[in-house]
């Protein structure tokens, strides 16, 4: 073998290389642009699941904040009750407290002091009678 056909062999295999080098990188790029699709697919994918996810937060959050409102109403409402059923009971219970109190008093000071006997020189009763009107009174006879 010579030089030149030797290198006319080498440049050969170098381009039959070459060409299956081309061939492999094309395959190799074409199976990274289906990569890269099927990724960006599944990247809008994803990412429209989150907008639906998004949408139905907002509702939920929506619902949830209405309820408080409900809720917030339905607390003050029974907090007033409460504060006025609460005040008609102390003031019934402050009058009922007030009128033993003032009972129980006026018993132990009606018989706490002990009364006084009548005295024996208290003069006797005076009666006095008078004629029925309209009738004469005739003097008794006399013996």
């Amino acid at each position: 073998m010579n030089a030149n056909s030797d290198k006319d062999y080498i440049d050969a295999k170098v381009s039959s290389f070459d060409a299956k080098l081309d061939a492999t990188n094309a395959k190799i790029d074409a199976g990274l642009a289906a990569t890269h699709a099927k990724i960006d697919a599944g990247f809008a994918a994803v990412d429209a699941k989150f907008q639906a996810t998004d949408a139905k937060l907002a509702a939920i959050v929506a619902m949830m904040m209405e309820t408080r409102a409900a809720l917030e109403a339905k607390i003050d409402s029974a907090f007033e009750r409460a504060t006025s059923q609460s005040v008609k009971w102390m003031v019934g219970v402050l009058v009922a407290a007030i009128t033993i109190v003032v009972t129980i008093m006026t018993f132990v000071l009606n018989n706490a002091i002990p009364k006084a006997p009548p005295t024996a020189a208290a003069p006797p009763a005076m009666i006095i009678q008078l004629p029925p009107q309209g009738v004469t009174v005739l003097p008794a006879p006399k013996p």
